[in-house]
Order: C-alpha cells, then sequence, then structure tokens
C-alpha cells in the first residue's frame, strides 16, 4: 500500500504535503477491514476536504459528499473535477463526477486526463457524488425526480463498491435539520456503513449526541501539533489576526461605523469582507458605496441572488485572489460555509460564537497576511439570530473586549456554545415512520410515504420567486432568476412589532408533474389546503429584481390568519370569475408558547379544509404507540 505522502502526491501534485490531519484520516480510511464511523474536529482552511476525498480515491470508494446548501455543491465542481481529471491521467481507468440538487444533475466522466461523454448510469453511478443534506435525505428514502425509485436505497446500502459518507459543515444543521441528521446518521451506523462527520465549531451538546463516532480531534486534542506543522511546513509566518470590538446600540449605529470602518480601511490592493445579517440592511449600505467608488472590485453576495450571479461573483473573488489583487465584499452569514476566501480584513455584524468562528476562517486563512484583523461592531445579535441567553451574551460581550486590541483566540469562546439540540417529537415521528417503511416494510406506514412528504429542515416550507414562469408550450422546465426562499418571508405580519400589508400584484404558481405529457407544468394557485404538497412559485415583476441586487425584499402575497392548534394559517387573494377569493393554506408552526386567545382567527366555514374542531393547545404530547401522526390531511 501506498504512503500518505506518495498518494496524496499522486493525485493532488508533487508539491502536495498532508498535514497530520490528513495522514491520521488518510490511515482511517486506506486501512482495509476498518469500518470508519468518525467524527472529525478540524478548524476552517486545514484541508478536511482533501482528508476524506483523496484516501477514498486511492482506496476505490464511492464518495457521497453532502453539503447543507446548493451553493456549497456548486462551489466544490472544479475543485472535484480537478482531482478525478488528474486521477483518469495517473490511473488510465474512467472517473465519474455526479452532482445532484434534485431538479438540476449532471454527470460528467474523465478518461485518460480529458472529459469525455459515456453512455447514461444510474444517478448514484460515480466515483464522487456530491449533493444536499435535503436532496440526500429523499433520495434515502425512495424518492427520484419526479418518480419514486428504490434503486436510491438500494445503492446508499449495496454496491460494488464500498461506499463512504461525508457530511460537511455539519454545524450548518440546526432544530429540525439536525433532528433528521442525527437520526439519518445513526440510521447509517446501523447499517454498518463508513462515514466522516466534519465540523469546525459544533457545540459540545450537539457532539453528544452523535457519542457514537470515534472523535478525531484537532481543535482541542491535536491543535499544537496541527499549527506546528501549519507553521513549518506551509509558511504560515503570520498565523494570528488581531481582533477589535466597536460598541454600537442601534441598527443605524452599527451599519455607520461599519461604513466609517471600511472608509478607513479601504485599498484597492486590500482584500475586505463586511457581513451584515440581513438583506435589507446590507444592500443600502454596499449602494452607498458603489456609489462613492464604482470600482469593479466591489461585490455583492448574498442567498437571494440568482444562482448564475453568484457563482459570477464568487470566480471572481476567487480570480482576484489567485493575482494577489483587492476586492471589497459585501455579504450576509451566507459567507460563513464553504467559501474558499481569504481577506485582510473582517468586518462583521456582532453574531453569534460558531457564526463569528466561521467567518473568522474567511480572514488569513492561510496565515500568510501581516496584520490581519477582524472588527466586530455592535453590542447585541439580533434578536433573530442569537441563540444566547441574556447572561452568556454578556460573558461573550466581554471575552471580545478582553480579546480587542490582541489576537483573536475563538478557543475563549467555544465554551459559550453549550445550547441544547432542538427536539421535535413531530420530525423524529415522520423520519422513523419513513425508514420503517421503506427498510422494514411496515406496510400501515405506505401512506405517509405515497404523499412524497420528507419535512427536512423545517416545518415552515420554502417557495420560489422567479421573474418568469415557463410558457405551457415551451420546453423549458424551470423558471428564470428562480430563487428559494421561506414561505414566512412571503407572508404579510401583523403583531406588535410589525403591520405589513399584502401586495397582490404578484401572481402565485403551483407546479406539478403531469403524467400523460410526462413533463412539469405550472397552474395558478387555485385550492387552499396543506403547502406541504404544493410546489409554489411567485411570478415576481422584472422591477422587483435586480441581477445585481436580487431579491432584496421578499414580496408580502400571504395574509397571515393566527395559528389553531399546531396550524399556521395565512390566505392568498385571488380571483375567480371577476369576484373576489380568498384562499385559505396553512403549515404546521414550530413549538413555541401558547398564543393568546385573541390573536386566533379561524376560516370562514366555507373555505376551511376541514370542520369545525376546538381550539387546542399551541404544544401537544405525541401521539400514544402504534398511532398514525395524522398531521398532513390530503385535500
Amino acid at each position: 500500500m501506498q504512503t500518505a505522502l506518495t498518494t496524496y502526491q499522486q493525485f493532488a501534485g508533487e508539491d502536495f504535503t498532508p498535514n497530520p490531519m490528513q495522514e491520521e484520516l488518510f490511515t482511517r480510511i486506506t486501512t482495509e477491514g476498518d469500518n470508519p464511523a468518525l467524527l472529525l474536529k478540524a478548524p476552517t482552511g486545514s484541508g478536511k476536504t482533501e482528508a476524506v476525498l483523496i484516501p477514498s480515491l486511492d482506496s476505490e470508494r464511492r464518495l457521497f459528499f453532502i453539503f447543507p446548501t446548493r451553493s456549497l455543491v456548486d462551489d466544490q465542481i472544479k475543485r472535484c473535477e480537478e482531482y478525478l481529471q488528474r486521477a483518469s491521467e495517473k490511473n488510465r481507468r474512467s472517473y465519474a463526477l455526479v452532482v445532484d440538487r434534485g431538479s438540476e444533475v449532471s454527470r460528467t466522466v474523465f478518461h485518460n486526463g480529458e472529459e469525455s461523454k459515456e453512455g447514461k448510469r444510474h444517478l448514484y453511478d460515480g466515483d464522487i457524488i456530491l449533493t444536499t443534506f435535503d436532496k440526500f435525505l429523499y433520495r434515502f428514502f425512495g424518492f427520484g425526480e419526479p418518480n419514486k425509485s428504490y434503486i436510491f436505497p438500494f445503492r446508499i446500502h449495496h454496491s460494488k463498491k464500498q461506499n463512504l459518507f461525508c457530511f460537511d459543515e455539519v454545524h450548518a444543521y440546526d432544530q429540525v435539520a439536525f433532528v433528521n441528521f442525527q437520526r439519518l446518521v445513526k440510521a447509517l451506523y446501523k447499517a454498518n456503513l463508513d462515514m466522516v462527520v466534519m465540523t469546525a465549531t459544533m457545540p459540545d451538546t450537539y457532539q453528544n449526541e452523535l457519542h457514537f463516532l470515534d472523535t478525531v480531534d484537532y481543535i482541542d486534542d491535536n491543535k499544537l501539533k496541527l499549527e506546528s506543522w501549519q507553521k513549518q511546513k506551509q509558511e504560515r509566518d503570520n498565523p494570528n489576526k488581531t481582533i477589535k470590538h466597536i460598541a454600537a446600540k442601534t441598527e443605524k449605529e452599527v451599519t455607520d461605523k461599519i461604513q466609517d470602518c471600511v472608509s478607513e480601511q479601504y485599498e484597492a490592493d486590500k482584500r475586505i469582507i463586511v457581513t451584515i445579517e440581513t438583506i435589507k440592511d446590507l444592500v443600502p449600505v454596499y449602494k452607498d458605496m458603489k456609489a462613492q467608488d464604482d470600482s469593479e472590485n466591489i461585490f455583492l453576495y448574498h442567498g437571494r441572488l440568482s444562482n448564475h450571479q453568484r457563482k459570477k461573483v464568487y470566480k471572481k473573488l476567487k480570480k482576484l485572489e489567485d493575482t494577489d489583487k483587492g476586492y471589497l465584499l459585501y455579504t450576509t452569514s451566507a459567507i460563513e460555509v464553504g467559501c474558499d476566501l481569504d481577506a485582510h480584513l473582517l468586518i462583521t455584524e456582532l453574531c453569534n460564537p460558531d457564526s463569528l468562528i466561521q467567518r473568522a476562517g474567511r480572514c488569513n486563512r492561510k496565515g500568510k497576511i501581516e496584520g490581519a484583523e477582524i472588527v466586530i461592531v455592535g453590542n447585541k445579535i439580533p434578536s433573530f439570530l442569537s441563540i444566547l441567553s441574556e447572561e452568556k451574551t454578556e460573558k461573550y460581550l466581554e471575552k471580545l473586549k478582553q480579546q480587542s486590541g490582541d489576537y483573536f483566540n475563538p478557543s475563549d469562546i467555544l465554551g459559550l456554545m453549550e445550547y441544547e439540540p432542538h427536539s421535535d417529537y413531530r420530525a423524529e415521528v415522520l423520519f422513523d415512520m419513513l425508514y420503517e417503511y421503506v427498510y422494514q416494510a411496515r406496510l400501515e406506514n405506505k401512506p405517509l410515504h405515497d404523499k412524497g412528504l420528507v419535512i427536512t429542515r423545517s416545518f415552515a416550507p420554502s417557495l420560489t420567486l422567479t421573474t418568469k414562469i415557463p410558457d405551457t408550450e415551451s420546453s423549458k422546465q424551470y423558471p428564470e432568476n428562480a430563487v428559494s426562499v421561506s414561505i414566512s418571508s412571503c407572508i404579510a405580519w401583523k403583531d406588535k412589532d410589525r403591520n405589513e400589508s399584502v401586495n397582490q400584484k404578484f401572481k402565485v404558481f403551483h407546479r406539478f408533474y403531469d403524467e400523460r405529457d410526462k413533463k412539469f407544468k405550472f397552474v395558478r394557485l387555485n385550492r387552499g389546503g396543506s403547502i406541504y404538497f404544493k410546489e409554489l412559485f411567485v411570478e415576481v415583476p422584472e422591477c422587483y429584481f435586480s441581477e445585481e441586487l436580487g431579491y432584496v425584499e421578499p414580496p408580502k402575497v400571504f395574509e397571515d390568519r393566527g395559528t389553531r392548534g399546531y396550524r399556521r394559517n395565512f390566505v392568498y387573494h385571488t380571483t375567480e370569475e371577476g369576484k373576489p377569493k380568498e384562499i385559505w393554506l396553512y403549515y404546521l408552526k414550530d413549538f413555541e408558547k401558547p398564543q393568546p386567545e385573541d390573536e386566533i382567527q379561524l376560516p370562514p366555514a366555507e373555505t376551511a379544509d376541514a370542520g369545525p374542531q376546538e381550539p387546542e393547545k399551541s404544544f401537544e404530547t405525541p401521539p400514544e404507540s402504534g398511532e398514525q401522526l395524522n398531521l398532513f390531511e390530503i385535500d
């Protein structure tokens, strides 16, 4: 068997020297007879991707690389293509890369160092499979595109090639997503399948839920070994970055001080990343800077840009870095995971400790920038994001003030991230029922599987914003400038803090698969009921969208109508035969404090999708053993 050094140089180039973490992973993955089930803890920028990818290629495994978001999948494509292209040239055999985003699927084959055309193979027939957590969960339960396909579960569990499942950036999973993630990992573990779970900032309380995995720790236990190697071999002469905290009380004061800091530090050859939590606050700051300096090297990057624009911006950023040129990037938390950037300066609004550590990983990532700095602005984490108690927030601020003017020490704030994983028995029951049907032939659970429902991340589902729905006769089946957003962001809320109104200029469509014509079709939304069985698209007039700015604010197309029991009710206003019509819809709300009676509004009897019911509690205990969880009626 080849040594780790020989193998890494074969696949990554003669100048590549594996670090101690990569050498240990190489041994764990390639040793014949071993059955790795690992939790890898390593800092951002330490080479976790190569630590799994290259040993997998060397041992001729099929590697499933599973990421939290589509943008992370996109970021890894070029990297994987380069490795497979080099491998096909060295080993004189074909290698295949599969990219599975659900509605978009591609399979690229490399032979003798060249990309080649080859006959179609099953989607999961490849050497590397890049996919999202959501899509992999659908495949795990046998859901294809658009039909069910049990070949997916078969390929996952039974394969001539030995499968290796790698979950990257797992700190990004929270609430319902973590419930599903933990259950999925445990199911793979019980099936004796090999896996590596990778993180830089997962709290100990979350790690405890994965106690059955062997821990490979290069954040605490082997930190000095890795840092010593990096300084010696990678010539990381300036591995540190200083930290500075600037007090600011109001939102306006935060953005003003961020802009002041940018104005003071901005230089043409300096790479600066500015992070603000919300898109509505970020865009005006970006536009203000562009009005002052219309440089081609000032960029905007956030989650409501079109996929094409995000790729274009990221490609330009990487090109500037590769030529050692400067840029000024305005972004949101979208920059936290996967983006392999190396800035001189990070300026960020105060955020949660784990987010700060992730963002800090984009500053002086390679440890070669002299005078690298992190500037944190604000005294309060926005309430909709904060995961810390008031007491821990005060401790957090105190630690930042103590470090201010000194080197950033992430270990000092990691201990504050002691929050319990989200527990939602509904997600647990749904996962278990689907698993029992697919893998244990529990036929009483077939009705749930027939509905094709998998709650992957949140009980508040997503919809898609688009500037143009495809014409009925068009061969193009996917809308233009499509961006997925939470449906809750498109609801006009009326409460003590908000008094929003519905904009009826926007049309809502439902996409369905026509079995007769064998293609997807779009129709105007005309029926109410559960939102889980409707794939919704909102057609946004082009004046509300900009290629450069994206969808700055999601359109308010639905009206909030309060809650009833589990259900969050809302209404879509439309017309039928020239008369106004209300379409009542609902999804399941998160568990929360009971809602005051005066906030509950019931739908009129003629439009309700269910018969009269007594008001229910906001939280209900799980059903007795053996009972079905009857939450998703089909209209």
